[in-house]
């Protein structure tokens, strides 16, 4: 019996051709050895490590999910990749942790890009079911984005399209384009991140927000506002409110749209 508690030594061994930097090298090869029974201390002469950072890399790679230890190990930097996608570091941990159910050379091949300094979203390689309620539909009806069972009252209200529904975002689509895809109409204007005319409410779930330049933090984090024509589900379920770009938050901040121009002329 090994000494780790919570990951296979196994999935660590198979980790070892797949990483770069020494200190990965290093970390996988002490916790290896660890399991084997070797002492922290003596593994901290062996690897010219101090104790303290050979109990630490041992406790953060004994997890089920240890993929994020992995990749600060190779160089990436969590905080950076959060911040390119618009989302807390602790999500982007998390998404990185989750490629652990991943074939390993699957997941090294995406710590290794993101190592590199690729700028892709963050985002699930597997479709995301995005559940919608518009926004007008809600407070018509006395209901908050903040209500705890907003979609179970929407569900039982037997909302229908355009109010209420769902989608599938597969991997590479925009929450916009996908919603355009199964026919809905949502509103939108530059389709590049850089107004608030396309602007959701997540109640549930997370989106990665690359390449927007308008919403404040204080909209992200505090409001969970997300741009639809730039956001990518990176969970397994979305569940948001649309519609919000013509509330007060939001109206300084819109751009004419497509529609506004075609009822101009008409």
């Amino acid at each position: 019996m090994g000494q780790l508690n919570r990951v296979d030594a196994d999935r660590l061994r198979a980790w070892l051709p797949e990483v770069r930097s020494a200190e990965a090298t290093a970390a996988l090869m002490i916790a290896v050895a660890y399991d084997r029974g070797i002492g922290t201390r003596e593994l901290a002469s062996w690897y010219d490590r101090s104790d303290e950072w050979v109990e630490e890399t041992i406790e953060a790679l004994d997890s089920p999910g240890f993929v994020s230890t992995v990749a600060r190990l190779e160089g990436v930097d969590i905080e950076a990749v959060a911040a390119e996608s618009n989302l807390a570091p602790e999500t982007v941990r998390d998404w990185f942790d989750d490629l652990d159910d991943e074939p390993v050379d699957e997941a090294a091949d995406v710590v290794r890009r993101y190592a590199e300094g690729s700028v892709e979203p963050v985002r699930s390689g597997s479709p995301s079911t995005v559940y919608h309620l518009d926004y007008d539909a809600a407070t018509e009806r006395g209901w908050s984005t903040e209500d705890d069972d907003l979609f179970a009252k929407a569900a039982d209200a037997d909302l229908d399209l355009p109010e209420y529904g769902r989608f599938l975002v597969e991997p590479g689509e925009s929450i916009l384009e996908a919603a355009e895809r199964g026919g809905r109409s949502w509103p939108y204007a530059c389709r590049g991140g850089a107004c608030s005319n396309c602007a959701v409410v997540v109640v549930e779930g997370d989106v990665a927000m690359p390449g927007q330049s308008i919403l404040t933090d204080e909209q992200i984090r505090e409001a969970d506002a997300r741009l639809s024509c730039v956001g990518v589900p990176i969970t397994d379920e979305v569940k948001l409110v649309t519609g919000v770009g013509d509330a007060d938050d939001f109206a300084d901040l819109r751009l004419p749209s497509p529609a506004d121009d075609a009822g101009a002329s008409d």
